[in-house]
């Protein structure tokens, strides 16, 4: 009897060992970045006059600053040409319900890259007629924007309870430190 004890207690303490190092380990992995992507996380950002003239300099400008800071590997510049191949950022409408924004990969050839593809740029669009139906405020606007730039540093959406910018739908937040974590993962620190 002593040792069918003891060998259920060995049993439970190596089982609760297990648990907390399969939590630890997926606790600090993050699978949410796409396997593809550009060669480098420092690149620089085109906005086309769209962004000016409905207002969203300052979103597009906050989300690149927020997504600079989480990583020294990481720094998205701004430049006033569209030579060579930066980012392309892009206000717009859509006549598709719910679309708040999206983020195109391309291939060092133009065409569209897929998200497990090397990529040479991407354009980003954010839909302002979308916002607007939704009454979305300055905050969520800014965040929507952070999100959409996230894809560009091939970030995916998560599913994972932590708070996220890079969770699907409406938000007022910025970079998170599950995002931190998860775009350190992909670009180093």
């Amino acid at each position: 009897m002593k040792k069918l004890l003891a060998s259920k207690k060995k049993l439970f303490s190596m089982v609760g060992i297990l648990s907390i190092a399969v939590i630890s380990i997926s606790s600090t992995s993050f699978a949410t970045s796409f396997t593809g992507g550009r060669s480098s996380a420092n690149f620089n950002a085109y906005y086309d006059s769209s962004v000016s003239t409905n207002g969203y300099t300052s979103a597009y400008d906050t989300a690149r600053s927020d997504w600079s800071a989480a990583s020294g590997s990481v720094n998205i510049g701004k430049t006033t040409s569209t030579s060579g191949t930066p980012d392309k950022y892009y206000v717009g409408s859509t006549a598709t319900s719910g679309l708040l924004g999206v983020t195109t990969p391309y291939n060092t050839s133009g065409g569209v890259a897929g998200v497990s593809d090397r990529w040479a740029f991407a354009t980003v669009a954010i839909y302002h007629n979308q916002m607007e139906a939704f009454g979305m405020n300055s905050a969520q606007k800014t965040s929507n924007a952070t999100h959409e730039i996230g894809h560009t540093l091939s970030q995916a959406h998560p599913s994972t309870s932590s708070s996220s910018v890079m969770k699907q739908g409406i938000q007022s937040i910025g970079v998170q430190a599950y995002d931190k974590q998860s775009l350190i993962a992909k670009w180093g620190n």
